[in-house]
């Protein structure tokens, strides 16, 4: 058996990928969202790197700390996904992965370290997180491969992703590549089913209940959002709640100005977004898909008068434009300070981050006063 003791400072850093090298561990962010460019065709940019690769079996054992998650454990052509909020695809094949849906009860705790081990079997495959095995199969594809002998003897490549402001300390990794295959982890607990997110029909909850069991500091920024969007009556915010705080959407929409907020909460997990929604039902720019207002152009320029940076964090906040689709309708051009950005539905999309929460409040306090 090889035991490697992985070196933080022996990583190559792609040129998305955000690490930094603390007396703790290696401190991990990222640029640009990875989740979307789990494509055979999309080169991998933010990501850290091994420098040499592994053969099968192994076992990956890390400590990880993610008050902002989420972790992506990519081995060969395959992925794993820890801490995602709502991800039906949290986990692909390390020899012929595909686009289809494949998950894992992924749950992590955001409050303190979570020990997560992977045993690649040559007959078996285990996920424990905590002491708690969450997955386990003896019918991955790459086990009845034609070409995985050769991908093995070759090595996989070994890499760790994060999402777009995400804040990730991983404490300690190590990698054992066995001579034979190991036998698996004794299997003490019931393997639950995968948390999604999801919104239950028929069930209807407050405000209060739908945030219950966010984080507190969460609680109280989503509370100053809440209370600024429905006190400036000229704006004319209508505030809709489905589900509960296992699954709950709350949208504010502006149909006179043509904006829309929303947050996701699916337990200890939230994401919040915002647009200048489209709409279908007349003529815009010459095509039946357009909007009724965008402002966006205008508020960046003001906002970046006010504050470069909140300015160049807002841009960041955009879902980039991927160039998944040829005939793609929704594909969105902005501009700041003669750059040109192009956005997929021209949204901006945030996570947990704190510092997302002021600025978005900083952008609606001028995008107001434009109004």
């Amino acid at each position: 058996m090889t035991t490697t003791h992985v070196d933080f400072n022996s990583f190559k850093v792609d040129k998305h990928a955000l690490a930094q090298q603390t007396e703790n561990g290696l401190l991990l962010s990222a640029e640009k969202n990875l989740r979307s460019s789990f494509l055979p065709t999309k080169p991998l940019t933010s990501c850290v790197t091994m420098p040499k690769t592994f053969r099968l079996p192994l076992c990956i054992h890390m400590t990880v700390h993610m008050p902002q998650p989420a972790l992506h454990l990519l081995l060969g052509e395959g992925h794993l996904s820890f801490g995602t909020q709502s991800d039906n695809r949290s986990i692909s094949d390390i020899v012929e992965p595909d686009r289809k849906p494949k998950h894992f009860n992924n749950h992590t705790d955001l409050a303190k370290d979570n020990e997560i081990t992977v045993l690649y079997g040559l007959k078996f495959m285990q996920i424990i997180v905590n002491g708690e095995t969450r997955y386990f199969s003896k019918r991955e594809k790459y086990m009845r491969s034609d070409i995985f002998a050769d991908m093995n003897k070759a090595g996989f490549e070994l890499k760790i992703g994060t999402d777009k402001f995400a804040e990730l300390m991983i404490k300690n990794m190590t990698v054992e590549e066995y001579d034979v295959e190991p036998d698996a982890v004794p299997i003490n607990n019931e393997i639950d089913e995968t948390r999604l997110y999801f919104i239950r029909k028929g069930v209807k909850a407050g405000f209060e209940e739908c945030i219950s069991l966010l984080a507190p500091a969460l609680q109280a920024e989503i509370i100053k959002a809440d209370q600024f969007l429905l006190s400036e009556k000229e704006l004319k915010i209508k505030r809709k709640i489905e589900g509960d705080q296992l699954g709950c959407k709350i949208t504010y929409i502006s149909s006179v100005h043509g904006f829309s907020y929303s947050l996701r909460i699916n337990e200890h997990l939230m994401s919040h977004s915002y647009w200048w929604y489209m709409v279908s039902n007349y003529k815009y720019e010459g095509k039946f898909m357009g909007r009724k207002n965008d402002l966006t152009n205008s508020v960046l320029k003001r906002v970046y008068e006010l504050s470069p940076e909140i300015a160049e964090r807002l841009v960041s906040y955009y879902g980039k434009c991927t160039g998944c689709s040829q005939s793609c309708a929704v594909k969105t051009v902005y501009e700041l300070n003669g750059k040109k950005f192009v956005s997929c539905h021209g949204s901006m999309h945030m996570n947990m981050n704190l510092q997302t929460f002021s600025d978005f409040r900083f952008m609606l306090d001028v995008q107001k006063d434009m109004l």
